[in-house]
């Protein structure tokens, strides 16, 4: 119970300080416990912050792994689309502070890149794997690179949580469906 309370009120400072104005003093108070309890249980604050990224990275793969299914190809694609677009709705405070991390992971001293790499790895693997499905049931053009196809995909929607977290105005709704729309079109092998 106690982890689950410091990793809340990591996220919310996240949002509300940004990374330098998080502290292990202040996610103890705000979470009821002792700045020793978050050292003790953490390490550190890139321990924190590596937990953070992880545990609410795991959310993330366990609504696309529960809306995907066993889709393959364009409707796993979709699929993807309408789980980030329901995690930007229902979970925005944790999609910004994982997103937070992420972005700041390029900084050469961030302790928790390796955590940030590794979930970029296993997402482009995932993507990858349900392209090429798609392609084996001819359901997505055989001129497709499934391995850059997946990272276009990737790249897009990091682009698009990018510009909705500076921008929390932009219409996601509407990109939502275009993007729906547009991998369909892109990938799917013309019917004879």
């Amino acid at each position: 119970m106690s982890e689950q309370s410091m990793t809340e009120a990591a996220v919310s400072l996240l949002v509300e300080r940004g990374i330098a104005g998080t502290t292990l003093a202040g996610i103890g108070e705000r979470s009821g416990y002792s700045r020793g309890l978050v050292t003790h249980r953490f390490g550190s604050k890139a321990g924190l912050l590596a937990h953070v990224h992880d545990s609410i990275a795991a959310e993330w793969l366990r609504r696309v792994q529960a809306v995907v299914g066993r889709a393959t190809g364009v409707a796993a694609l979709q699929r993807v689309t309408d789980a980030l677009y329901k995690f930007i709705v229902d979970e925005p405070k944790g999609l910004r502070a994982m997103y937070l991390l992420r972005y700041a992971s390029i900084d050469p001293s961030a302790e928790y890149r390796a955590n940030v790499a590794k979930l970029n790895k296993a997402h482009v693997r995932a993507l990858k794997r349900w392209i090429e499905e798609g392609q084996a049931h001819g359901e997505i053009a055989v001129e497709v690179d499934p391995g850059l196809a997946a990272e276009l995909f990737a790249s897009v929607v990091d682009g698009l949580l990018y510009r909705w977290l500076v921008n929390p105005d932009i219409p996601v709704k509407e990109l939502h469906g275009l993007m729906r729309a547009h991998v369909a079109r892109a990938l799917r092998a013309a019917q004879a």
